[in-house]
């Protein structure tokens, strides 16, 4: 099921970092201990182990990684079950060291453990851990933690000891890469087995009811075709089709609104023409408004011509579209079913209502499948899109420039003095100035827009249609917006004050391909951070890196 998702998205994971890596190297002057056999062997503990469905061998070369290239002379996981933390991997211990088991996961335990996104001194879980498991490790030597969980999912903690400060830039660089590819794994094994169980379920449902052929009207055989299926747009085309073929439409279309409100419409057209597809999409919303949920009623009841031109017969799907029902779908929403055919509404409604009260569970089905895959695409502390989704997005809309001859702007920007914040208030307060930062950016961009979290305080936004002008012009607006707030965040008495630096590129004029666009945009963005910060640049040919 979800295997070859979950391979893809961990060996994505970390076969970025690779490429952040040469940027983490040059932003500080060294300071990175790892090389490229320690992202290679990542690599290939993700990529044979998520394979092979054996994600606590993940954990394990986990281990051994941060043993050999972060100095972990001792590395301990303990992973969630069910209220209990159990020890799942001790290496560097002997025999005989005392640490227990497991311990009891209580709730404070459990919130303190799912706020903690970076490597951390094992001292902050005083008075919240057990003392006598928190003695046992910091006797052996323990001195930090970092938790691996995604969103409100907890799956397990590390501890290790290292002599390396909890402000190394490898030390935080290369946990946290690590903490939240285990978690996607975790939390997307979680979801592919709740998935099977509910397929199973489905076959079972199919399989008994089809021992009466007037009880099922989707075959077992067609069952069976749609959970292949994984994607909303393409089962409903299918399922339009069957429909058709069932009822004996000639033509029909299908539009559904999904829950999130910048998406568009989901829509199948079978046989309409564009012009009355166009229409039945603009008067989506009024259709649902003048039919009863669950209703099919001639579209002439329905369809108000929007124009004059409409009345006289053209740009009016009337001719085309002789029925519309109004069909539940999934979370609350209500769908439109248009189609012409020759059997009376009331032969053809009751045949309706039963396919789809029999097509819905298969459709939660593929919107749960949906809802995993996109986990993978979001960044678990500001709800923004993640690198992963970046580097998708950025590819699809640079094909679009190039085929249409279209601007493309690039922005990478990121946050000029983090650490002054979270030394002096705290990393919890650093935290919510990264997600106030991301409210802010979501509050200033178009639809067609993308924004995402490029890594730790840098973020990335794709700007389609937008030539040099318009993009610099943005960056100087966003740039004047950050830097007129003041974020009160709660636990701190003063209001904070912060600024951006902004580096911008556009294509076709400063890059030839994605990668090209995206090593531009971030030499604008060292250009303005050399220049005093606070500032934004565009792209000019003599900028350059440096060594």
């Amino acid at each position: 099921m979800l295997e070859p998702i979950l391979i893809a998205v961990l060996a994505f994971l970390v076969a970025i970092l690779a490429t952040l890596l040469i940027i983490r190297t040059r932003r500080t002057r060294g300071a990175i201990l790892l090389d490229e056999k320690a992202i290679n062997e990542l690599i290939r503990a993700v990529v044979e182990n998520a394979r092979a469905g054996k994600i606590p061998d993940i954990a394990t070369r986990v281990s051994h990684i941060l043993r050999h290239y972060l100095k972990c002379d001792r590395v301990a996981f303990l992973k969630i079950n069910r209220n209990s933390l159990e020890m799942s991997h001790l290496a560097g211990v002997k025999d005989g060291s005392g640490v227990g088991d497991h311990i009891s996961l209580t709730r404070e335990l459990q919130d303190k453990l799912k706020t903690v996104s970076r490597v951390t001194p094992v001292s902050e879980l005083r008075n919240i851990m057990p003392k006598e498991f928190l003695s046992q490790l910091e006797d052996i030597g323990f001195n930090y933690f970092f938790s691996v969980f995604l969103r409100n999912n907890l799956f397990g903690v590390y501890f290790i000891s290292t002599g390396l400060p909890a402000d190394n830039a490898s030390l935080k660089f290369l946990t946290t890469a690590l903490a939240f590819s285990l978690s996607a794994a975790y939390h997307i094994r979680k979801q592919d087995k709740q998935i099977k169980r509910y397929e199973n379920r489905l076959k079972a449902t199919a399989i008994s009811d089809n021992n009466d052929a007037s009880v099922s009207i989707i075959s077992r055989n067609d069952l069976n075709r749609y959970l292949k299926i994984k994607n909303s747009r393409s089962l409903v085309s299918e399922l339009i089709k069957t429909l058709s073929r069932d009822l004996d439409f000639s033509k029909a279309a299908f539009y559904v609104k999904p829950a999130e409100n910048d998406k568009a419409l989901i829509s199948v057209n079978w046989q309409l023409t564009e012009t009355s597809d166009r229409i039945l999409r603009e008067n989506y919303g009024q259709i649902l408004n003048n039919i009863n949920p669950g209703n099919a009623v001639e579209a002439e009841k329905v369809l108000v011509p929007p124009s004059a031109a409409s009345a006289q017969g053209r740009n009016n799907p009337r001719g085309e579209i002789k029925y519309i029902a109004s069909l539940p779908w999934i979370k609350n929403r209500r769908a439109v079913l248009a189609w012409h055919g020759e059997r009376p509404i009331g032969e053809v409604d009751g045949r309706l209502r039963k396919f789809w009260r029999e097509a819905l569970p298969i459709i939660e089905h593929v919107s749960r499948y949906e809802e995993a895959e996109e986990m993978s695409y979001t960044d678990g502390l500001t709800g923004l899109y993640n690198f992963r989704y970046f580097k998708k997005r950025l590819g699809e809309e640079y094909q679009r420039a190039k085929r249409y001859g279209r601007s493309l702007a690039l922005l990478i920007l990121d946050v000029d003095d983090l650490k002054r914040i979270n030394d002096n208030c705290g990393h919890q307060a650093g935290d919510e100035l990264l997600k106030s930062l991301g409210r802010v950016l979501m509050d200033s961009i178009r639809a067609i827009d993308v924004i995402s979290r490029y890594g730790g305080d840098e973020f990335c936004l794709i700007l389609p249609e937008t030539g040099r002008n318009r993009a610099r012009l943005f960056m100087e607006r966003i740039r004047n917006k950050i830097t007129s707030i003041k974020l009160q965040i709660e636990g701190v008495s003063e209001a904070q004050q912060y600024t951006i630096s902004i580096g911008a590129a556009v294509y076709p004029s400063d890059a030839d391909t994605a990668d090209e666009l995206i090593r531009a945009a971030d030499m604008s963005l060292l250009k303005a951070k050399e220049e005093g910060r606070n500032c934004s640049k565009l792209f000019e040919p003599g900028f350059s890196r440096k060594a």
